[in-house]
């Protein structure tokens, strides 16, 4: 039972949140010529290891908060249930920052130290999202995601490999972080109304429905027509342009969020939202990275 327990809230399914930015910027450095296997094994470690603190301290800071409570299919059912302890999660989000650090300090060692400025945001990010400063109960979760796990895990990536900063990598990492932060938005937009009733502030609630679903949109939009522009100015490789493979699910989740997506954690349509658009993140990304491969 416990076992299940470690399995749900750790939402395993959920770390290719982290795994296709350090594919994406590995990828750029293979095709720069500074590829290196060991680099690249200890990234995506560190990687997946801070984002299973990250969503352990979640699931802790919204039972604590009580926004969860009144969820259904919450991440906090396995300490309402008392499945899990409050102090058992803490222990092993604990677990999991130690080991992304030393991951990354041993990725430095065999890089370049300066990569070790690259934790500094992302421990800040990891520790105050919903505790201590708690970022995600003052609006900021969508724009701290696209920031640290689109911008600076890609950059970060294309750097441990490299030991060089590159504007390429840059823009590379804007559609990256389009589609990542879009995974939260939607989510935002699914628990619009129990987000309102815990009296937590998200952009989706600053905006209101209707700009919460343009915005959604327009974040799915953007990581295309980067690519695009990219591609089409020598930046990336025409081979980039099989990104749009993806484009009609993005479409279809698209329009369901413009037309018959309700908020509710029950509804399929508003499962969509997340579900769909963490599908399309994921093959993007992978095909972005074959494109770079190939280029």
């Amino acid at each position: 039972m416990k076992l299940k327990a470690w399995i749900d809230i750790l939402r395993l399914w959920s770390l290719t949140a982290a795994t296709v930015p350090v594919l994406v910027g590995s990828a750029l450095a293979w095709r720069d010529e500074f590829f290196s296997p060991a680099i690249f094994m200890l990234t995506i470690l560190s990687g997946w290891s801070l984002q299973s603190a990250v969503n352990l301290l979640n699931t802790y800071g919204d039972f604590l908060s009580g926004v969860d409570r009144d969820k259904q299919c919450s991440d906090s059912e396995v300490l309402i249930s008392g499945a899990l302890r409050p102090g058992q999660i803490l222990a092993a989000a604990s677990v999991f920052v130690l080991t992304g650090v030393l991951l990354g300090v041993w990725a430095a060692a065999l890089s370049s130290w300066k990569l070790l400025l690259f934790a500094v945001p992302a421990l800040i990010g990891v520790l105050g999202y919903t505790t201590v400063t708690r970022f995600k109960y003052m609006g900021m979760g969508v724009p701290i995601v696209f920031f640290l796990m689109g911008v600076v895990m890609v950059t970060a990536a294309y750097y441990a490999h490299s030991e060089r900063l590159s504007p390429r990598a840059l823009l590379v990492s804007l559609p990256i972080a389009a589609l990542v932060a879009v995974i939260l938005h939607g989510n935002d937009l699914r628990d619009f109304e129990s987000d309102r009733r815990a009296g937590i502030r998200t952009i989706a609630l600053s905006l209101g429905l209707v700009r919460g679903r343009q915005l959604f949109c327009v974040l799915h939009a953007a990581a295309y027509l980067v690519v695009a522009a990219c591609a089409l100015s020598g930046v990336l490789p025409l081979w980039s342009l099989m990104v749009f493979l993806i484009a009609p699910r993005s479409f279809q989740i698209c329009r369901c969020c413009l037309t018959t997506f309700r908020p509710g954690a029950s509804l399929p349509d508003a499962q969509l939202l997340v579900a769909g658009s963490a599908q399309v993140h994921l093959i993007f990304g992978v095909l972005l990275t074959i494109a770079l491969l190939l280029g």
